[in-house]
């Protein structure tokens, strides 16, 4: 599982739990849903990592792990997971706590926890830290004045525009580059979900081949400034995609917004999308299956949000809860910088029928023809 340079988006239901192997034995784990129950058949994530994942010193090891919000579809079960696996660093976004101070969930409340035990070392000790200690803050520089940060070493820090090419302590440039987008450094006055980590990670050394945009729960407003910010500073191959994880599981608020009471569909940002897709991407949700219609009021997945991705989506539009069939979620992987789907879907399978229909009409038949065929007929 864990053998070659691959995205893993895992069956949890409607949920994130994105897996990603830089290289042998090297993992990032982003957000955390152990959903599964007798009811469904989702996969035990937690068991299944600490099962699959390679070992270190005994114990299995996962390089990294990273939260993109502490909403629990997004950390369910991190306390298990923390108690059974070697976490060898932790990306941290505290401003995104900020926002959630009074409904924490206990998997989120033992994160929080651990990410503060290692900026404190990282504070009496340094930026060397060893495996299990190491910390990244993903923010903003102003958050370091504050009495509960000062003195935390600035090349922890990571914010808005900035890429990262190490995990625990390994220069994996050329291998891996994890550029941020967001959150910004006044996302504290956004929505909670809007405060989320959101990244573009490319397995190879060249962004514009494309990568996973991975964007958490953000809705339009800040993915629009996502958008503009990257192209304000020229760097256009840093949205480079060839899968995008669809934000807040299929969301509608991506592409449509409210205006004077009304839902208005917003295409610039499905044109950016579609422009920033290389070849023929894949849109991924992340979810139960999507209905085919939703009522007022409903939680994503929204049938309308899938319906205009599948107007971006030069590959295919698939859901872990639909398309996973038997298997334990969607593999993308990746050669070269190059990303390709391991599977068949549903688009590519109906370009076959059609093909096939077509060659068998195209032969004829031995049977000689029962009607009449001539002039006027």
């Amino acid at each position: 599982m864990f053998d070659e340079p691959k995205f893993h988006f895992w069956k949890v239901g409607t949920g994130d739990s994105t897996s990603i192997v830089i290289k042998e034995d090297v993992v990032l784990q982003v957000d955390l849903n152990d959903n599964a129950s007798d009811d469904n058949d989702n996969v035990a994530i937690v068991d299944t990592l600490v099962e699959e994942l390679p070992e270190k010193d005994g114990n299995p090891y996962l390089s990294g792990f990273a939260l993109t919000h502490p909403d629990q579809d997004h950390i369910k079960g991190f306390k298990d997971l923390l108690d059974q696996v070697t976490i060898g660093e932790l990306w941290f976004t505290p401003g995104v706590f900020n926002e959630y101070k009074k409904d924490l969930c206990e998997d989120a409340v033992v994160f929080q926890d651990e990410a503060m035990r290692r900026v404190k070392l990282a504070i009496e000790k340094g930026a060397e830290l060893d495996s299990g200690e190491r910390i990244r803050i993903v923010g903003y520089d102003d958050l370091l004045e504050t009495d509960e940060f000062k003195g935390f070493p600035t090349e922890l820090l990571s914010g808005a525009g900035q890429a990262v090419t190490e995990l625990d302590g390994e220069d994996l440039d050329g291998e891996f580059r994890a550029f941020i987008h967001a959150p910004f450094n006044d996302d504290e006055e956004h929505d909670r979900n809007d405060t989320s980590l959101a990244m573009q990670v490319v397995l190879g050394d060249d962004p514009s081949k494309g990568g996973a945009l991975l964007f958490g729960d953000i809705s339009y407003p800040v993915i629009r400034r996502i958008f503009d910010e990257t192209k304000a500073h020229e760097n256009e191959e840093s949205l480079a995609w060839k899968v995008f994880l669809a934000p807040h599981h299929c969301s509608k608020s991506v592409m449509y917004q409210r205006e004077d009471g009304t839902e208005v569909r917003k295409q610039d940002i499905l044109d950016d999308l579609d422009d920033a897709q290389v070849g023929e991407g894949y849109i991924v949700s992340s979810s139960e299956r999507v209905p085919t219609s939703n009522k007022k009021g409903d939680n994503p997945p929204h049938a309308i949000a899938k319906d205009r991705y599948e107007e971006v989506a030069g590959g295919d539009f698939l859901c872990t809860g639909e398309d996973s069939g038997k298997a334990s979620g969607l593999t993308f992987t990746s050669s070269d910088g190059d990303i390709e789907f391991d599977g068949e879907s549903e688009q590519s399978a109906e370009a076959v029928d059609k093909v096939g229909a077509a060659v068998i009409a195209g032969r004829g038949s031995d049977e000689p023809p029962t009607d009449d065929v001539g002039f006027g007929h």
